[in-house]
């Protein structure tokens, strides 16, 4: 008799079957599509195998998938000719999962709205699916290697699994379902079938139900555009996606120099990596002659563009290339060339003709945008035309580039920014206020890496970038100022009181009703990025600012009042302290908060005696 081990499902396997038998997904069928999906994966490894390797178990067989039944043991069972499994193998890929964000996303889903989302087969856990309808399951399996012995693995779903050698005359996988008598639909070959034509009717290999071939379709990335409507190719995104999710647009390309070369590439409506879950991987498949080359190639496209789906596939590239030679190969680098390009240009159409949708696009993908700006120098320039920003003139609506140049005044000559964690608290800039009197809009950056993204990209359309605390602007302020001389000497105290904390104290050209300001001597970051730069090192200091006042406030009057007739007021050093102190509170700064809050209390405790 065969020895049977048993082995412990790995902890999270254990709950991803728990939230899998006990949470109500109302499309259970779909586990089907991922059993469907297996097979075709193995079949594509054992056809590689095959054009590759001479020496394989059973090379002269038909690269099938059968579906039958057992109504008397209420199984339904789905066999494939493809790579099979040894028993190491079966311990890595069916009692182990590989991806760490899986369970924590699911458990998550799971106690909001299962029913609303379709999770199956995202996470590389789409085997496990089968266990919405079964109450156990057996896994036949032979590897394509030669000698080879056959195992069965078996489970009920719960804790632990079994495996133990057995008899099996070819290569491949057989999986046998034992149903729930809840069900026992999957057992008639009506249902079978309509699950096949939803969800695998472009699998590359032929399926058979109880031995009759279900009708399948070509791969349609080598058909020609006028030969396919948006159906198909929603259609085929779906499948090559396991999702019924649309995406947000497509591009098809075919080109025959300098390298010739068919894609289909899909940008999704959702992504895990927008929400923070995980880090996607490259989603672009790489074939040759319709053979699966590398999955998720990450030499494709730049990292940046990792959330585009679809497939490539060029009858230049050797079926036999290694991973080494693709990463060296010139043809590789000028498809990728070309494909980058051409996806900037339809996302470029897409914001000029179907604004919506480029939204939905923007709201998912602007930080890879950004990426790639930061990251790709060649196509910097291109990328920038995809940007949006809210902006002073367009708060709940958003501008790109090329509108902002076109609404800008004539003698204005640079495009302006301001920094902020939200739209409200850039609002409340007093630099701003220069810039609403000049009717000279400002470009709001609310996310940390907006300014990195204009630093690279440096200027647009021969215009520079220039933060609004840094920028040489003028008004007219018609409030009368008095007494120069008090001024003058005002300022000379304030300089030798802040010493070293601010870089000039100096009359200011931008305020008008603000008392005062702190801006950037001329090409230092701001405060937002020296916030960054802080947190990547902690010894890093921040710039010293220039102090504007506006000398025509009331407040500053008062001081400059109290100066002239009182130098040594203890009132006024805790006035000028405060001062700043309130500049440097607002932009998060503050590094002695405690002493500020005695000389508030100090400012406080007077007010009250004088009241």
């Amino acid at each position: 008799m065969a020895e049977v081990k048993n082995y412990e499902f790995q902890s999270e396997v254990k709950q991803l079957l728990n939230i899998l038998v006990y949470s109500l997904y109302k499309n259970k069928e779909v586990f089907l599509r991922e059993l469907i999906s297996n097979s075709i994966d193995a079949l594509n490894k054992v056809n590689f195998e095959i054009l590759t390797n001479q020496d394989i178990e059973d090379k002269e067989i038909e690269l099938r998938i059968d579906i039958s039944f057992n109504k008397t043991k209420k199984a339904l069972i789905i066999e494939d000719t493809g790579i099979g499994m040894t028993d190491k193998e079966l311990i890595e890929n069916i009692g182990t999962i590989a991806h760490s964000g899986t369970i924590e996303f699911l458990r998550k889903i799971s106690e909001q709205k299962p029913n609303d989302i379709n999770l199956i087969g995202q996470f590389g856990v789409g085997f496990y699916s089968c266990f919405m309808v079964a109450k156990e399951v057996y896994i036949y399996t032979k590897s394509y290697k030669k000698g080879s012995k056959a195992w069965l693995w078996k489970s009920k779903g719960d804790t632990n699994y079994t495996i133990e050698e057995t008899v099996k005359k070819t290569r491949g996988t057989r999986i046998e379902i034992i149903l729930k008598n809840e069900d026992k639909e999957f057992l008639e070959k009506t249902r079978i079938e309509g699950i096949i034509q939803k969800h695998s009717r472009f699998v590359p290999f032929p399926i058979y139900v109880d031995g009759k071939k279900v009708e399948t379709k070509k791969a349609i990335w080598t058909n020609s555009k006028s030969n396919l409507k948006k159906e198909d190719y929603i259609d085929f995104y779906k499948f090559i996606e396991n999702t019924d999710e649309e995406p947000i647009t497509y591009l098809h390309l075919s080109s025959d120099a300098p390298v010739q070369f068919n894609a289909l590439l899909y940008i999704p409506s959702s992504s895990l990596e927008s929400i923070g879950l995980i880090k996607l991987d490259p989603g672009v498949d790489l074939y040759s002659r319709k053979v699966l080359i590398q999955k998720g190639s990450k030499d494709l496209l730049p990292e940046y563009l990792r959330f585009v789906k679809g497939v490539i596939d060029s009858e230049e590239i050797p079926l036999n290339i290694s991973r080494e030679t693709i990463q060296n190969d010139i043809k590789i680098e000028k498809i990728r060339k070309h494909v980058v390009r051409k996806l900037i240009d339809n996302l470029k159409k897409l914001k000029q003709k179907e604004f919506d949708k480029y939204l939905d696009f923007w709201k998912l993908f602007s930080k890879n945008v950004k990426e790639g700006i930061v990251s790709d120098y060649e196509n910097r320039e291109r990328l920038a035309d995809l940007l949006l920003f809210n902006s002073m003139n367009n708060k709940q609506d958003y501008i790109d580039l090329k509108k902002y140049e076109e609404n800008m005044k004539e003698e204005q000559k640079e495009i302006y920014f301001a920094t902020g964690s939200s739209i409200e608290s850039i609002e409340k800039n007093p630099a701003l206020e220069a810039f609403k009197i000049k009717s000279f809009d400002v470009l709001y950056l609310t996310d940390p890496i907006d300014e990195f993204v204009l630093e690279h990209l440096r200027v647009y359309s021969d215009k520079n970038f220039k933060s609004i605390e840094s920028a040489d602007i003028k008004v007219e302020n018609k409030s009368e100022v008095k007494d120069k001389k008090d001024i003058e000497s005002f300022l000379e105290y304030l300089k030798t009181m802040y010493k070293d904390k601010v870089e000039d104290v100096r009359i200011s050209n931008r305020l008008v009703s603000g008392c005062c300001i702190l801006v950037n001597p001329d090409n230092s970051p701001s405060i937002q990025m020296e916030k960054i730069l802080k947190m990547v090192n902690k010894d890093y200091k921040f710039t010293k600012k220039i102090l504007e006042i506006n000398p025509s406030h009331e407040l500053i009057r008062e001081m400059i009042r109290i100066h002239k007739e009182k130098p040594d007021s203890g009132d006024l050093k805790d006035l000028t302290y405060l001062l700043l102190d309130n500049l440097l509170i607002r932009e998060g700064v503050v590094d002695n908060i405690d002493d500020v809050i005695l000389r508030m209390q100090n400012i406080m405790l007077k007010a009250a005696k004088k009241s």
